[in-house]
């Protein structure tokens, strides 16, 4: 018996089964299945494993559809974006979540309201209902109640869709309860608690809640149908129906929940110490879901319009149509200026000159070379300070919606007739036709993902990031494919341990933030037979900054100390030139994070002829890798085999080579012979004595002396039949698809650069 390794991808979709360093999919069987999910393992050996999750965010064809309800997964996220518990009042929270709540209610509402408008308003009453439309001429008596009535069924519709995605979505991944090992499947569902966080086991499995926030939802969006109806019958006869006037009163309520939220939410903090506090980050998103759903809608109420006589009226609903216009040029602007800024601080005083003449093995690089480093560095950077970036695009947002409503207001009669339409002006005529052109550029978009699967991936690795989260603040968000996956690979997890082996789990990206996620609730002595090793991590350049929480210094430094509790420990790589991850610890630490070069420095021509390894490792001084390829530097193959030598220890397994516990490396890891000289870029060097093939079946299953010839052969939850671990020769390296999707590599020759695209 030996160290089990399990590895675990990152966004963009699924790498099948270079996941396990295999290139032929007849070359690796499925251990474990679950919903368009999958752990696949070498068909000769059972060392590494992967989890490939990829199916749950880019698999659908329904996914771009997915745009339309980014408001309200960003008002879900920002429910999760607190201070800790230990340094937020509880007045302070219980007042934060009300109002991300109401937040909530007030999107689902303006929702129903804005589908009103164009439907029953725009296509119903004043197109169908004109004299002209095809209505009329089929001889009603009153087409335009026959237009109303076919716009109030086009709404009923939309929300009745809304509702069955929800739902659906609720029964596929919601109920998906934890592992027994971690969660008993007997205890009763309990509601939130006050300060649940990632170590409660029940967090992932509150299926029930969900399903009283979309009865509840439900419940307001029949409320709102039976107003639309009101105020369709109240104004009837007129030259167009007065549903605009409840925007008005609906975003007057938006502007007070953003304010209180900002106050409540301004002060941060849970950070590692030298890392800034992002202040009002709840506030910030739930202004960029209004200000987006706002914006879309009047794009498609302008676009309606154009089927109307031109003398047809504006209502209040467009009063800040040339606002959003304005708004969009700001945030373009913005984003230009932050990369222009952040682009020239970068520094490249660590990385020497090259000073090897022509036709020479390079020890270093020139100076283009050096720019387009320095450019890389200054690039992550200003990912890493992304949040601050999207607080500025909601002050940006407020600021020019507050200058064009003080244009608007005229405060006479009941304040929902305060708000005038606009005039015609040129930013307004602009505004009428850039609108319109987005809605329909975003429709094209959702139109093209279903047929071109780049484009489907692209669009699936923001929803990677936005939908870890349970959906306790909006029912109608996207929904959290951590519903899913973290049981699941939980689960493998415990059934690994459980066959008292010890595991290293490696994993890249995003699939640091589900191995965080799974680990946190595990009992001590499961961790004590546990490594980490992660690489490209976000877990505080980005979650820690927006969730401290639940990724804070003190979530980050409790599993630390647990995992060094036993021989499990932490390792993490980053690069300075990578815009998703970075340190784990702060600014850095040398024993748990460990700094990769980038561009590479090693290995010598000598020694790149001499490594044998599947993968080799990079070249050096020639090309910059950003967030990819951490399975093609050394330093990753140390890690490796340093933290298979510390769980051979604490396990009591003996060394591959001898039979005997392997000598002590410098840094106090025990090593093998084999591990040393082979240099695996998976660190799955031959450990133990082969094992038979009828190992490859699962444990519900009688064993065989004959492998299964398809991946569908094998059933869930497989695990090797023998202590022995056999030699990992056909996956000796993780592959490209372990690292995320979508990255580009940047490979840089002494006098010419290229780029080399990583799918």
């Amino acid at each position: 018996m030996d160290v089990c390794e399990l590895r675990i991808h990152g966004v963009g979709g699924s790498p099948g089964e270079k996941l396990i360093g295999i290139d032929h999919p007849d070359d690796a069987v499925v251990v474990g299945e679950g919903r368009d999910t999958r752990f696949l393992s070498p068909r000769r050996e059972r060392s590494p494993e992967g989890y490939d999750w990829g199916g749950l965010t880019s698999g659908s064809l329904w996914q771009p559809l997915w745009l339309l309800l980014l408001p309200f997964t960003l008002v879900n996220v920002a429910g999760w974006a607190h201070p800790p518990f230990g340094t937020i009042s509880r007045w302070r929270l219980g007042a934060l979540r009300i109002l991300v709540h109401a937040a909530a209610a007030l999107l689902t509402i303006a929702w129903v309201v804005w589908i009103g408008i164009i439907a029953i308003d725009y296509l119903g009453y004043q197109w169908l209902g004109s004299e002209v439309a095809w209505v009329a001429r089929l001889g009603f008596a009153d087409p335009r109640l026959v237009g109303v009535l076919i716009g109030f069924a086009v709404t009923v519709g939309a929300t009745l869709l809304l509702w069955f995605v929800a739902r659906t979505s609720r029964h596929r991944f919601e109920e998906v309860r934890p592992d027994a090992a971690v969660l008993d499947p007997n205890a009763p569902e309990r509601k939130w608690a006050r300060e649940e966080d990632l170590t409660a086991p029940t967090f992932f499995s509150h299926e029930s809640a969900m399903t009283k926030r979309l009865n509840w939802h439900v419940t307001l969006i029949v409320i709102t149908l039976l107003v639309l109806v009101t105020v369709a019958t109240a104004s009837w006869g007129q030259p167009q129906l007065l549903l605009g006037e409840i925007l008005v009163v609906l975003g007057a309520a938006q502007i007070g929940v953003i304010l209180a939220l900002g106050a409540v939410s301004w002060r941060s903090g849970g950070q590692y110490e030298g890392l800034p506090a992002r202040r009002a980050l709840p506030a910030a998103a739930v202004t960029l879901a209004f200000a987006l759903s706002n914006g879309f809608f009047s794009g498609a109420a302008v676009l309606a319009a154009r089927l109307l006589p031109s003398d047809a009226p504006w209502g209040p609903e467009l009063a800040l149509i040339d606002g959003f216009v304005v708004t969009v040029a700001l945030w373009i602007l913005l984003g230009i200026g932050w990369v222009v800024v952040y682009r020239k601080r970068g520094t490249t005083v660590d990385i020497p000159p090259r000073s090897s003449p022509t036709a020479q093995e390079l020890d270093g690089v020139d100076d283009r070379f050096r720019k387009q480093i320095a450019a890389m560095r200054g690039l992550a950077k200003a990912s890493h300070e992304a949040p601050r970036l999207l607080v500025w695009y909601a002050a940006a947002f407020l600021i020019v919606g507050a200058i064009v409503t003080a244009i608007r207001i005229e405060p006479s009669g009941p304040p929902w007739e305060w708000l005038r339409p606009p005039e015609a002006t040129v930013l307004v005529d602009a505004a009428a036709w850039l609108l319109p052109l987005v809605v329909l550029a975003v429709l094209g978009t959702i139109w093209r993902s279903a047929t071109r699967r780049e484009l489907r991936q692209g669009i699936g690795i923001l929803w990677d990031v936005l939908t870890f989260w349970p959906r306790r603040y909006h029912p109608l968000a996207v929904r959290p494919y951590t519903e899913r996956a973290v049981p699941e690979f939980q689960a493998r997890i415990e059934h690994l341990v459980g066959k008292d082996r010890a595991l290293l789990v490696s994993a890249h990206s995003q699939g640091t933030v589900i191995a965080f996620a799974s680990l946190a609730p595990l009992q001590e002595h499961e961790l004590r037979r546990i490594g980490l090793l992660t690489y490209g991590c976000p877990l505080t350049t980005l979650y820690g900054q927006v969730f401290p929480a639940y990724f804070g210094a003190a979530a980050i430094d409790r599993l630390r100390d647990q995992l060094a509790t036993g021989a499990g420990r932490w390792h993490n790589l980053w690069r300075q030139t990578d815009p998703i991850g970075g340190p784990v610890l702060g600014r850095g630490d040398g024993h748990l994070d460990r700094e990769v070069e980038d561009p590479a420095t090693a290995p010598s021509s000598e020694d790149a002829r001499q490594d044998e390894a599947r993968e080799p490792l990079r070249r050096p001084w020639m090309e910059l890798c950003g967030h990819s390829y951490f399975y093609r530097e050394q330093a990753y193959r140390d890690s490796l085999r340093d933290l298979r030598g510390l769980l051979r220890d604490e396990c009591g397994l003996l060394s591959p080579d001898d039979g005997h516990p392997g000598p002590r490396s410098a840094s106090g890891a025990a090593t093998s012979k084999t591990d040393t000289a082979s240099g695996s870029a998976a660190g799955t060097t031959s450990d133990a004595a082969p094992r038979s093939a009828a190992a490859a079946t699962s444990d519900a299953v009688p064993t065989s002396d004959e492998v299964p010839t398809s991946d569908a052969a094998t059933t869930s939850d497989a695990a090797p039949t023998s202590d022995a671990a056999p030699p990992s020769t056909a996956a000796a390296s993780t592959s490209d698809a372990d690292e995320d999707r979508g990255t580009d590599v940047v490979e840089t020759a002494p006098t010419e650069p290229q780029l080399e695209g990583r799918s």
